[in-house]
């Protein structure tokens, strides 16, 4: 439809007085755009996530593509649905309770990257390591309904306890020539990557806990490494704030971020805990949640569980200088005190 020769006289209405063309799910009038108007620009200004590597080829062997925008970078309220996956035969996108997240963004919905955000970066020629993503072993060989939206249910983890000896699905993203995989020091084989591939190399294994490394080769030479451990079942709260020191203009923000780690600073991303927060002192809780996109809880609850390893808090400076006090607490952990400073 992008194509036909009614899209091309309707959108030559409104593109002609424009500098450049922005299109929407419109890829397939990208290259043949300069056959018909040798003069315009155009520039994806909202793709599917999914098409990527394709997508970066058209921009890449096109000097009138300018660019390429995916829907969505950061993920969202709303839209709900149409990025979950779902294996007992619930269609996407229709009004399904309790999807409350669109769930198709690059980053979730608390900041974590997502393994498509590491395959566009290797795609856009941003990192020559690679990255290694492990599609959820408890669904292996189950069909789950997807939209174009939709990438793969994997994560960057080789936590899965109680599934040892089951199959599981990795793939290695690399922009390299030839990636190898290592389980526990033993060799899964070499694959191509790069961008003949689809800067994806696939292997299967059966699950066993340890370490899984992919290393990339480049010429026959070593180019870079990705390792997952597995993380103890023990786990502690691990709190990072993006910023410690804040305006006294009740509006400035720090978001503290919690994750779940074993004894060796390991995440534990299949750990589940219910995390608490207490503010006190000169600033107050703006919001506190998962990434789940399908959770119950209110945004402003001081109490959530960890979704994939993490939770999220906000608090929100005060107009007045002080000190804030911002506690942590989740059964079987210590508590995990951070001060923020107002001023």
């Amino acid at each position: 439809m992008a194509s036909h020769r009614i899209m091309t006289e309707k959108t030559d209405e409104f593109v002609d007085a424009m500098d450049i063309a922005g299109y929407n799910y419109m890829t397939g009038r990208h290259e043949m755009e300069h056959q018909i108007r040798p003069n315009r620009i155009v520039l994806g200004t909202e793709t599917f996530p999914a098409d990527i590597v394709r997508l970066w080829s058209i921009v890449k062997n096109n000097k009138h593509v300018i660019g390429d925008m995916t829907w969505t970078g950061y993920d969202y309220l709303g839209e709900a649905g149409i990025g979950i996956f779902y294996y007992d035969g619930t269609v996407n996108f229709s009004s399904h309770w309790p999807d409350r997240v669109a769930y198709i963004g690059d980053i979730n919905l608390i900041g974590y990257r997502r393994p498509i955000s590491y395959l566009r970066e290797i795609v856009y020629g941003l990192r020559k390591n690679p990255y290694i993503a492990v599609e959820r072993p408890e669904h292996y060989g189950e069909k789950c309904g997807k939209t174009p939206w939709m990438w793969k249910n994997n994560i960057a983890s080789w936590t899965w306890k109680g599934q040892e000896g089951n199959p599981v699905s990795i793939d290695v993203y690399s922009d390299a020539d030839e990636v190898e995989l290592f389980l526990n020091g033993k060799s899964l084989g070499r694959k191509a990557a790069g961008e003949g591939a689809g800067f994806t190399a696939a292997f299967e294994t059966a699950y066993e806990p340890g370490e899984l490394k992919a290393v990339s080769y480049v010429d026959g030479e070593i180019s870079g490494t990705h390792i997952l451990e597995t993380a103890a079942e023990e786990v502690s709260l691990c709190v990072e704030a993006d910023r410690r020191s804040l305006k006294a203009d009740g509006a400035d923000l720090s978001f503290l971020t919690v994750s779940l780690r074993d004894k060796d600073g390991r995440e534990n991303l299949q750990a589940v805990k219910e995390v608490t927060v207490q503010v006190e002192g000169a600033g107050t809780l703006q919001g506190f949640g998962s990434a789940d996109p399908q959770a119950l809880g209110s945004y402003q609850d001081t109490t959530w569980k960890t979704y994939d390893g993490y939770v999220m808090a906000a608090v929100r400076a005060g107009r007045r200088p002080g000190a804030v006090k911002v506690t942590f607490t989740a059964e079987g952990c210590e508590p995990v005190v951070v001060e923020l400073e107002v001023k």
